[in-house]
Parts: structure tokens; C-alpha cells; sequence
């Protein structure tokens, strides 16, 4: 009877070490919030950060053209743009991951997202 009592703890233990061992540690990110009466302006907010970080790739020579008279156009007839889910839009994505997820900060990612999320507006 002593020997089952102490597979019975030994597998509880077991099991329990796994259960602990696969916790993972997660990273708080502060979400950035844009207030909603706050403008954003394509021209004034938006290329400005495409200016800075994405213009040595993006500029003609990779679609889209990100160049400041081509942008909006290459953006919104590229289908880089969802406004029915502006978190799936192709722009806000290729900013989350892989190479591009260095090239914008997360108040400039956000702000993307925001001009998306209110219409993506050519203004």
C-alpha cells in the first residue's frame, strides 16, 4: 500500500513540475493610445514615418512606392490597406514582424494603425 501512495505522489509531483515548468514569462507592453480628437494628418503624421524608415527600400523600386506623391495611391490601390479590419491591413502587419518590425516605433506603428482604423484618409 506504501508504494502506491508513493507512485501516486510521485506522479503528482511529476505532473505538477510540468504544469511549472511550461509557464512563460510575458513581456507588459504598454498599448500607446492616440486620443480620438487628436488629427491625423496622411501628409503631416504618416509620411513623415515612412520618410524616415522606409523610403531606402520603398522608393519606386519595391511596391509600394512609399515616396511622399506616390504613397497614399501605391498604399490604398495596393491592398496594403484594410479599413473593415485595419489590424489585418498588410501596412500595419509588414510593420509588426520580421525585418520591418525595427523600422517604425510603436508610437509610429500605432499611429499607423489609428490612421487606418479612422478611414485612412488622404488628408
Amino acid at each position: 500500500m506504501q508504494k502506491n501512495n508513493l507512485v501516486s505522489l510521485l506522479l503528482v509531483f511529476l505532473t505538477t513540475l510540468c504544469f511549472v515548468s511550461c509557464e512563460y514569462d510575458t513581456i507588459q507592453v504598454d498599448k500607446i493610445v492616440i486620443p480620438p480628437d487628436q488629427e491625423i494628418s496622411f501628409s503631416a503624421d504618416i509620411v513623415p514615418i515612412f520618410t524616415s524608415n522606409c523610403i531606402n527600400c520603398h522608393d519606386g523600386g519595391i511596391n509600394p512606392d512609399l515616396r511622399a506623391s506616390n504613397a497614399f495611391n501605391a498604399l490604398t490601390n495596393g491592398g496594403y490597406i484594410n479599413v473593415d479590419l485595419p489590424g489585418s491591413s498588410e501596412l500595419y502587419t509588414q510593420l509588426q514582424s520580421g525585418s520591418h518590425s525595427t523600422r517604425a516605433s510603436a508610437t509610429e506603428k500605432q499611429l499607423i494603425l489609428e490612421w487606418i482604423t479612422r478611414g485612412a484618409n488622404d488628408n
